[in-house]
């Protein structure tokens, strides 16, 4: 593939992981209704409200929890040139974690401040991992799909569990970051529609055996659901509804996988898919990351709003262009599971 055309892409994974995630920041964990009647219809990048405990710490255009996890994971990835060991990924998630007060203020979802916790501690963190049903893992392994090629699922899926086992090592989780990770990875190279939920499928199944047995719903019926309802052409405020009152919104990996799978599939204008996120309601920054990263590997940075990128990149310190040099300069000798 061309060198150009796939640093472009993997370029879009990370601004569509940021676009996501920052838009996705007033009415993070709000209701439908409440978001709704406090902001109508979110357009553009707010602060977080004051009142709202989880999104009050973060200023217009700024990624939250889910983009910082992603950026450490990432730049462990590129130093180590492989997945390191789980002590080398909580401590530099630890770090992370410190530098923000993030074990004092409501940063952490639960099941990750958990599992950190106890590695602070020196704790069996593994009692916490074996249990974790929510999004941590699949929230910030976009990065880890920009690695691979459509023709390496079983290592991908291998390599995710790796990276997740810090916090998350359930069946669920596991297999819900793979169906992302794979998604980015499709999206990449330029996969059809049906070739890539082929893979998101491939994904699904290899993961599920490498994490502990759970009880959480099956996010490959859910997004089998979403493809029949997709198909029929509903219109964004009639999907974003359907979503929300269906596939569910909410912090576990069965309902904000689902969903963001569903949105990526909904429409290759990136800045929509966003749209759509901040104003869906539920653990909308999540979504909208998760979401994003998927489409934006599809269609590039070059299909982006030149203007939201230079904002984002200003406001939050980064080069997405450099970036994907990096990971495309990694590739080459990464060690893979």
């Amino acid at each position: 593939m061309d060198k150009q055309i796939l640093t472009d892409h993997i370029a879009g994974t990370l601004a569509g992981m940021v676009l996501g995630d920052a838009m996705g920041v007033p009415g993070e964990l709000w209701p439908r209704e409440k978001l709704r009647e406090r902001f109508h219809d979110i357009t553009t990048f707010l602060d977080g409200p004051a009142d709202n405990i989880v999104a009050c710490y973060f200023k217009a255009g700024h990624y939250t929890d889910d983009s910082s996890q992603a950026f450490v994971i990432l730049d462990d990835l590129l130093r180590y040139g492989r997945v390191p060991e789980v002590k080398v990924l909580a401590s530099d998630l630890i770090a992370w974690v410190k530098s923000m007060n993030g074990f004092e203020i409501n940063l952490l979802g639960p099941s990750s401040k958990a599992a950190l916790l106890a590695h602070v501690n020196g704790e069996d963190y593994t009692r916490y991992t074996r249990t974790a049903l929510t999004n941590g893992a699949a929230m910030r392994i976009a990065p880890v799909g920009c690695f691979f090629n459509p023709s390496e699922i079983a290592s991908l899926t291998r390599t995710v569990a790796k990276v997740s086992s810090v916090t998350h090592a359930t069946d669920v989780a596991l297999a819900g970051a793979s169906m992302v990770a794979t998604a980015v990875c499709c999206g990449l190279y330029g996969l059809s529609r049906d070739e890539t939920c082929d893979r998101i499928f491939e994904a699904y199944a290899r993961a599920l055996p490498l994490g502990e047995r759970t009880w959480a719903a099956s996010i490959q019926a859910r997004f089998k659901l979403a493809l029949e309802k997709l198909a029929a052409q509903p219109d964004e405020e009639e999907f974003s509804l359907w979503v929300y009152e269906v596939l569910g919104t909410g912090t576990m990996t069965s309902e904000s996988v689902s969903a963001a799978l569903a949105i990526a599939f909904f429409s290759d204008d990136v800045h929509q898919l966003a749209h759509l996120c901040a104003n869906l309601g539920g653990d909308t920054d999540t979504i909208g990351a998760m979401a994003c990263a998927m489409a934006g590997s599809r269609v590039g940075i070059s299909a982006f709003k030149s203007e939201v990128i230079d904002y984002l990149e200003k406001t939050n310190g980064l080069n997405f262009r450099a970036l994907a040099n990096d990971i495309l300069t990694a590739r080459d000798t990464f060690v893979k599971e």
